[in-house]
């Protein structure tokens, strides 16, 4: 298995940023086997290492419509079938994902957490900051290699 973990987020955007944050965490004690990348807000910038991946982890902030901290996780929709794209800004991971030839295309999760502030700051919220824990965990449990593949 060619794992890689994606960090993605904007720094300048406060909880935006809590991707790459994340990844900068997870740095100090890397799972086993695992690239990781750090993407910020340059999605593009990830096709080498998704050319190499069997399986992604990406960590984001994500709107769930959740209280602020809650972290989620949600399989990435790579379905060929979707609508094309109209402009490059609405190119994100799924679509890079979907670019690929089928039989390449890696197994893509997103494990995220619902942002408290989205504005200009270099911090996480208090809120955010206090998740990051389970975020972190969220993480090394889906890329433990014994992990249940069914939790």
């Amino acid at each position: 298995m060619a794992l890689v973990i994606l960090g993605l987020g904007n720094l300048l955007l406060s909880d935006d940023g809590v991707g790459v944050h994340a990844l900068r965490a997870l740095g100090a004690d890397p799972p086993p086997g695992a690239e990781l990348v750090d993407v910020g807000t340059s999605v593009f910038s990830a096709q080498a290492a998704l050319d190499r991946a069997t399986e992604v982890i990406a960590i984001d902030a994500i709107d769930m419509g959740q209280p602020p901290g809650t972290v989620g996780r949600f399989e990435v929709d790579t379905d060929p079938a979707r609508p094309a794209l109209f402009s490059l800004h609405d190119f994100d991971l799924p679509a890079l994902i979907r670019s690929m030839p089928p039989a390449r295309r890696p197994r893509a999760v997103v494990v995220g957490v619902q942002p408290e502030r989205v504005e200009l700051g270099l911090e996480l919220s208090a809120t955010v900051s206090a998740a990051l824990p389970a975020l972190l965990q969220a993480v090394r449990d889906l890329a433990a290699p014994d992990r249940d593949d069914a939790s």
